[in-house]
């Protein structure tokens, strides 16, 4: 007789579905805005230059590296505090939130106070000042969201925290754009942030409702944890921002204004960060497997689950950024972006690369933080920072966004080494050597077909057709060299039903 899955265990499955389809939602939303808001500076303000799209990116890169830094750290202690006591909800939220005050009220007072330091002698763009001071209020706001969403996840109901992504998703979009049309540009963009992070705090207040009142906890025990993981917020999101922050910074003047080369840049970045989009929901998988494995101390197991985890990311992420770094100038050149950013398309190439190997740290630091290691993930994070931080400091200023990209892209393919040597001395296992060449060799010939080929013409209906036919063009090469087989759909359901 078949077991039937209990009634909780039918209801987390469904939460974990919901908030899946709520972050790819709440992902498809956020591309909106990078396809949308540059052709729109450019038509009702003028900015055919990408000056204007260039400083709000650095703005707003700014407020989400200390966004993700607050809102990762603060989720994770407050639903790991409430999820193993959930009668100590009440004192964990409202410990939480003494602790929000203090750190993400002072980073957003710091960003206030500082606004006409870091624009005039950090960016040397004193116009910035009055955009930072704006959008930092951002900071504090967010900083209390993420304690009501720790709460909604420590509670278990994820339903709830997934209508909040998708309503968070929608109300910035669309009032980002509202009042960008409604001619306020910069201002509009960050003021639609700004207005729906309000807003939110608002309402997942009330859907969190009254929590009873039960066990105290010490905010000195909430805050032992999550400074740990704030550090590790830090390296990872600091890691995404970096290159664009020091572009604007010490962006060669030989190559035009720093803002319209931090626009340029700042829209390839964001394409050229798909590959490590496409890796989030695997790191979500792969993190309850390791565990789960590592914790019962099966070695097999163990490097089964990695081994196989790091094949198809990597053969999947190879195939993905030989399409799209082969048609990087056909994207870029899109009608619905402004002409100015065609000359991004080498960045974006070079970046798509860099992030592949990226993608593949994150997952490995899912792994290391999954079997009991989180500090080897920090530690190599932190690494990948600081080589990219003297590489952007030394390239930036002679090749400009190039710079920046050969420069990030290099910490990461560095990043990637190390996480493989780690994860070899410590599993015994990575990536296979003949998977590794079997799909870097499909994604190189792709990339020369494609280079030699002239294309058939521009729009976006020739653009899609070559991405599909180069993605199609490189699985059949995986199959013609015995990569790929009938065996690794098997794996794959097997590992999925692990």
């Amino acid at each position: 007789m078949t077991a039937q899955p209990s009634k909780s265990t039918s209801h987390v499955g469904r939460g974990v579905l919901f908030l899946s389809m709520a972050k790819i939602y709440f992902m498809g939303t956020g591309f909106l805005l990078v396809v949308f808001l540059p052709k729109l500076f450019e038509k009702l303000s003028g900015d055919v230059t990408g000056e204007l799209y260039g400083r709000y990116r650095v703005v707003i890169g700014l407020i989400n590296l200390l966004n993700m830094i607050l809102i990762g750290g603060t989720i994770q202690a407050v639903s790991k505090f409430i999820s193993e006591r959930e009668e100590r909800a009440h004192s964990v939220k409202w410990q939480t939130i003494k602790i929000q005050t203090v750190f993400g009220g002072g980073l957003s007072l710091a960003l206030f106070l500082g606004a006409d330091l870091i624009a005039t002698h950090l960016y040397r763009q004193p116009a910035l000042a009055i955009y930072l001071r704006f959008a930092s209020p951002i900071v504090l706001l967010y900083s209390y969201y993420a304690v009501i969403i720790g709460s909604l996840n420590g509670l278990k109901r994820f339903s709830h925290q997934a209508l909040m992504d998708v309503l968070f998703a929608t109300g910035k979009v669309g009032l980002t754009i509202a009042f960008v049309v409604a001619g306020y540009a910069i201002s509009g963009a960050i003021g639609g942030f700004l207005v729906t992070a309000a807003v939110m705090l608002t309402v997942s207040s009330f859907v969190l409702g009254r929590l009873q009142k039960g066990e105290s906890i010490p905010w000195q025990a909430i805050w032992k944890f999550e400074w740990k993981t704030l550090f590790f917020a830090f390296f990872l999101n600091g890691l995404l921002q970096v290159d664009l922050q020091l572009l604007m910074a010490l962006a060669p003047p030989s190559l035009g204004t720093p803002e319209s080369q931090t626009g340029v840049y700042g829209l390839a970045l964001q394409l050229g960060q798909l590959p490590y989009v496409a890796t989030i929901a695997v790191a979500f998988v792969v993190f309850p497997l390791i565990s789960r494995a590592t914790f019962e101390a099966d070695a097999n197991r163990t490097r089964r689950y990695i081994s196989a985890t790091n094949r198809y990311v990597f053969l999947f992420l190879a195939g993905l950024v030989a399409t799209f770094a082969s048609e990087a100038a056909g994207i870029m050149s899109l009608p619905f972006f402004p002409q100015v950013y065609a000359s991004g398309s080498q960045m974006f190439a070079v970046l798509s690369v860099g992030y592949l190997f990226f993608a593949m740290v994150v997952v490995s630091a899912n792994i290391f933080t999954g079997s009991g290691r989180p500090v080897t993930s920090a530690l190599l994070f932190a690494g990948m920072l600081v080589v990219s931080t003297i590489l952007n400091v030394i390239l930036i200023p002679r090749y400009g966004g190039m710079g920046a990209a050969a420069a990030s892209s290099s910490a990461m393919v560095a990043g990637c080494i190390a996480a493989g040597i780690l994860s070899y001395r410590r599993f015994k296992t990575f990536l296979a050597p003949l998977s590794f060449l079997r799909g870097a060799g499909a994604a190189v010939l792709v990339a020369l077909i494609a280079h030699y080929l002239e294309p058939a013409g521009g729009g976006v209906f020739w653009v899609l057709l070559r991405l599909t036919g180069n993605f199609v063009l490189y699985c059949a090469v995986l199959v013609i060299l015995r990569e790929l087989t009938r065996a690794d759909l098997k794996q794959v359901l097997a590992l999925r039903r692990a």
